[in-house]
C-alpha cells in the first residue's frame, strides 16, 4: 500500500515538518521607499531552522504543539487547536487551514497587519514557504523559502 504524498491529515503534515532544515530565504520589504540604494527593500540568507512537533491526546481540543528553534536561539510556539484555531507566542490568535494538494495556511493579524504563511512540500525533504503581510489591500512585504532537511546518512 502506497501512502499518499503529502499527507492530506493536518497531524501528519505537521510531523513532516519535525527536524532540521537548512533554509534560503528571500524577503521584500515592499513599504520601503526606494531610492539610490536600490538594495534596501529586499534580502536574502541562508540558515539553519529546528522544528519539534509534539503531538496532543487524540479526542482533545488541540492537534499539538509546533515548536521552531532558531539558530539564535530565539524559539517560536504555535499551538493548533483541532477547529481550526492557532495561537502564537505573546497572545497572537489565528487561524490555520489544510488546503488542496497538502498547502497548510497560516494566517493571524497583529498591528493592523495580516500575514499569511502557506507551507507545502514538493518532497518530504523538501518544504517551501511562502509569506505575505497586508495592511488592508496594500501589500507590506513577501517572502519565500526553500528549505531542505537534513539528513543524517547511517555509518556503514
Amino acid at each position: 500500500m502506497t501512502e499518499h504524498f503529502p499527507p492530506q491529515d493536518p497531524a501528519a503534515l505537521l510531523a513532516l515538518c519535525a527536524g532540521e532544515w537548512l533554509s534560503l530565504r528571500s524577503r521584500f520589504d515592499l513599504g520601503q521607499p526606494q531610492g539610490d540604494d536600490d538594495s534596501a527593500w529586499h534580502a536574502s540568507e541562508r540558515g539553519e531552522l529546528r522544528q519539534t512537533w509534539t503531538a496532543a491526546e487524540a479526542g482533545g481540543e488541540l492537534l499539538g504543539v509546533l515548536e521552531s528553534r532558531a539558530p539564535d536561539g530565539t524559539v517560536v510556539r504555535l499551538v493548533f487547536a483541532r477547529d481550526g484555531g492557532l495561537q502564537a507566542d505573546g497572545g497572537v490568535q489565528g487561524q490555520w487551514l489544510l488546503e488542496g494538494e497538502g498547502r497548510l495556511r497560516l494566517s493571524h493579524g497583529a498591528g493592523g497587519v495580516d500575514h499569511h504563511e502557506t507551507i507545502w512540500f514538493a518532497k518530504p525533504n523538501l518544504r517551501l514557504r511562502s509569506l505575505l503581510a497586508r495592511q488592508g489591500e496594500a501589500l507590506l512585504a513577501a517572502g519565500f523559502c526553500s528549505e531542505v532537511r537534513r539528513v543524517t546518512r547511517p555509518a556503514p
